[in-house]
């Protein structure tokens, strides 16, 4: 019986390796005019090219733990279309991971705050094309469906000011409603006029119109006071293009002319409500490629992983992200095991291509291959080991509070070991920041560590405080 498993296993592998788990080479070919390069693939080390038109649709997830090399992929992805094919791209940036590069590369960083978007606006569209928008917007954020009374009484205030007050305003939405005392419908559109955030009542200062043609643009909302306020700017940018968009003939020419990026947006990538779910599930029929990348699949809604063209899955650890993924994609339990133990860069890629193939969908790309070096550092946790991109990471110890000194004395600790840290060491250094157990345990799992190697970091690490202070004892004693 042994034997034969043996064999089994033996025949199993060099099938394996006579037909590896990777698409046609013809089929992630592509020349350099067509095609976006991302990276090899694994086993065949074939050049994977992004080539939509060899894709069901142009849309784009990315999923992947913090620091797995989510930004990376996007900003390589955007820096060759741009190279490539003379590619827009606007990036509706929840965290304000994307601001510094755009800024690098020359591109236009918008923050909301210090300038405004008219929600009401209509931007090119009929009055009518528009009400529609704006309920939808907030059928999502408001949850109207448990306030039918005031989703009526708002629609129909929405007719009245268009046909009362030109370029009205939020600010007049709501005195309105007040007025005819609609006072609850109007206390829900409050929502959005916290006081010192009048942005979207003031005339606008984005143009919306000339948006989709500016190059690299960034749209910072991590500013924003709430996630309904971020949520309901990337709504409202994206009816606008999709609109713009849909009445566009499409252009026969090479490549895609405007990407969006829409990154952490948890709000608006979960509900089947969302102008995302339709651009996605509508596929073709806009004229652009949406990317959304999230670190937390269960915030992205299955429509979205199972419709887009392309899906890039960096590493992921907890069992419930791996298992919402595996059922969408349906890859095999060789792809998943190795999922768990991606490095920094490391990448299984699901395309579903126009052309009917016989052959796997996902498979694993060895690295992606970006504009400039990945730099990684390397965190040692018992037998595990994590990586994390250096970019990222130093953005995860600012969001825990560090100041530039600190962060700067972290950044000298992995210098010193080529990039690579015990865990232990820098619990201490956390701790000597004044960091408590519970804020260093989060940050931990934020990097991907698992339970029973926490317990394991701060043992050791008591364990050194306490052999360093028997040393400290002698030492005294001997002076």
């Amino acid at each position: 019986m042994d034997l034969k498993e043996h064999l089994t296993s033996q025949m199993a592998q060099r099938l394996f390796l006579v037909h590896p788990p990777e698409p046609p080479p013809h089929l992630l070919l592509s020349t350099p005019d067509q095609g976006i390069y991302v990276g090899k693939t694994r086993w065949l080390n074939v050049p994977v090219f992004w080539d939509y038109n060899k894709l069901i649709n142009s849309h784009i997830a990315i999923v992947g733990i913090t620091g797995a090399g989510k930004s990376y992929l996007v900003k390589t992805f955007l820096t060759r279309a741009a190279l490539t094919w003379n590619s827009n791209a606007i990036i509706l940036d929840w965290t304000g991971e994307y601001n510094r590069w755009v800024r690098q590369a020359g591109g236009r960083v918008i923050t909301l705050g210090r300038e405004s978007l008219n929600l009401l606006e209509l931007a090119g569209l009929s009055v009518s094309e528009r009400i529609k928008q704006i309920m939808s917007a907030f059928d999502i954020l408001l949850t109207l469906h448990e306030h039918v009374e005031e989703r009526y009484d708002i629609e129909e205030a929405l007719e009245e000011i268009y046909d009362k007050v030109k370029d009205p305003t939020l600010v007049d939405l709501v005195s309105l409603m007040e007025k005819k005392g609609k006072k609850h419908a109007a206390r829900l559109v409050k929502t959005f006029l916290v006081e010192g955030s009048d942005f979207f009542s003031r005339k606008s200062t984005l143009e919306l119109e000339k948006l989709a043609n500016s190059g690299l643009v960034c749209i910072d909302l991590h500013s924003l006071p709430t996630e309904e306020m971020r949520s309901l700017t990337g709504l409202t940018i994206l009816q606008f293009l999709k609109e713009k968009m849909r009445r566009e003939e499409l252009k026969e020419k090479k490549g895609v002319n405007l990407f969006v990026v829409v990154d952490e947006a948890w709000k608006i990538a979960n509900d089947d409500r969302s102008d995302v779910i339709t651009i996605v599930r509508e596929g073709r029929k806009y004229n652009f490629s949406l990317i959304v990348a999230s670190q937390n699949p269960t915030d992205m809604h299955k429509t979205i992983i199972s419709n887009v063209g392309t899906m890039f899955v960096l590493r992921l650890v907890l069992r419930e992200y791996k298992n919402y993924i595996r059922n969408s994609l349906n890859y095999s339990d060789y792809i998943d095991n190795e999922i768990s133990g991606f490095g920094v860069g490391d990448a299984a890629v699901n395309m579903i291509f126009s052309q009917r193939s016989e052959k796997a969908h996902t498979f694993l790309l060895d690295k992606i291959d970006g504009e400039e070096p990945l730099f990684v550092y390397t965190i040692k946790v018992g037998k595990m080991t994590i990586e994390v991109e250096r970019e990222q990471f130093s953005r995860m110890l600012y969001e825990l509070g560090l100041t530039d000194e600190q962060i700067n004395l972290v950044k000298v600790d992995f210098e010193r070991g080529d990039g690579t840290l015990e865990a232990s060491r820098l619990v201490s250094l956390l701790e000597k920041f004044g960091y408590s157990h519970t804020s260093i345990m989060t940050f931990l799992r934020q990097l991907g560590v698992e339970e029973k190697f926490i317990v394991e970091v701060f043992s050791l690490t008591r364990r050194r405080k306490a052999t360093k202070g028997v040393v400290d004892m002698r030492l005294k004693e001997e002076e």
